[in-house]
Formats: structure tokens, C-alpha cells, sequence
């Protein structure tokens, strides 16, 4: 019963987009694709730069935690 209920609810979502697809592309204005182009490339320039900054941080904590352990057997 649930396997034949997500056939149906898979079609109908299908011809709701079949007939839903045209009308989303034809009220995109012509500039459109050159904004959407140029904000994903920034967007993937801010999380390559996030991306490294987490490993910065993340690396400086793996870092501190060798040292500490380094210094407190020397210590003792």
C-alpha cells in the first residue's frame, strides 16, 4: 500500500512539474542567468574561503593541544 502511494504522489509531483516548467522559464528576464552565474561563483569563493578558515582554526586547536600536553610532561 505505501509503495503504490509513492508511485502516485511521485507521478503526480512529475506532471506538476511538467506543466509548471514552461511557465518557470518563460518569466525569467534575459539578465538573469549572468546574476545567478556570478553569485554562485561568489558564493563558492566564500565557502572556499570559510572551508579554509575552519581548518586554520581547527588546525591551530590540534595544534595547542600538542603543545600543552608536550609542555605539561616536560614539566612534570
Amino acid at each position: 500500500m505505501f509503495a503504490y502511494l509513492m508511485k502516485a504522489v511521485a507521478v503526480l509531483v512529475l506532471a506538476v512539474s511538467a506543466l509548471l516548467a514552461p511557465v518557470a522559464y518563460a518569466a525569467v528576464p534575459a539578465g538573469v542567468e549572468t546574476v545567478f552565474t556570478s553569485t554562485a561563483t561568489d558564493f563558492g569563493t566564500i565557502v572556499g574561503y570559510g572551508w579554509t578558515l575552519f581548518l586554520v582554526i581547527v588546525g591551530g586547536l590540534i595544534l595547542f593541544g600538542i603543545v600543552r600536553r608536550v609542555i605539561s610532561k616536560v614539566a612534570h
